[in-house]
């Protein structure tokens, strides 16, 4: 089951990558409309999670063994994010620098989770129930999802900003 998640979460990035190609500096923390999160902060949201399940012992930041500007409690949930602009080091990120970060995130998140080697039908430690996280399985499974629905928005946020998307 492990290796099967890891390889789905490998596909996710191939289409995270595509999803960012081309993508103008101009538009990767624009939102595109009221309401709607920008490709940069979406990609805060993928990141933050992906270190906190991976690499993390609940929510507690301190206990994350990655660090990352995108691994920043207000890329957690779409409340906080909308009602929280990005921060001047976040701004000053261009679309490769994000991408790249994104991907840095995932690469050590999963090295530090094949270190960890857990029993995968025990529970994460600090991660509050109900949050797709009763088990490290549930936990993996959940994550696949989760960057493959985000990849979905960082298209659309493209598109209503007037970006042209490699076809996907």
């Amino acid at each position: 089951m492990l290796d099967a998640c890891l390889e789905l979460m490998e596909q996710d990035y191939f289409e995270l990558g595509e999803a960012f190609k081309g993508l103008s500096d101009e538009n990767v923390w624009k939102r595109p409309a009221e309401g709607l999160l920008s490709v940069g902060e979406i990609a805060g949201h993928i990141a933050y999670w992906e270190a906190i399940r991976l690499a993390g012992e609940g929510e507690d930041i301190a206990k994350c063994r990655v660090s990352s500007p995108l691994i920043d409690p207000r890329f957690r949930y779409y409340t906080t994010t909308v009602q929280t602009p990005p921060s001047e080091q976040h701004l000053a990120m261009t679309a490769e620098q994000v991408y790249s970060e994104l991907l840095r995130v995932h690469n050590e998140s999963v090295a530090h989770f094949k270190t960890l080697n857990p029993d995968l039908e025990n529970p994460p430690p600090g991660m509050a129930p109900g949050l797709a996280s009763n088990t490290y399985s549930d936990s993996l499974k959940y994550l696949v999802f989760h960057v493959a629905y985000h990849t979905g928005q960082i298209y659309s946020a493209r598109h209503l900003l007037g970006e042209v998307t490699p076809d996907n």
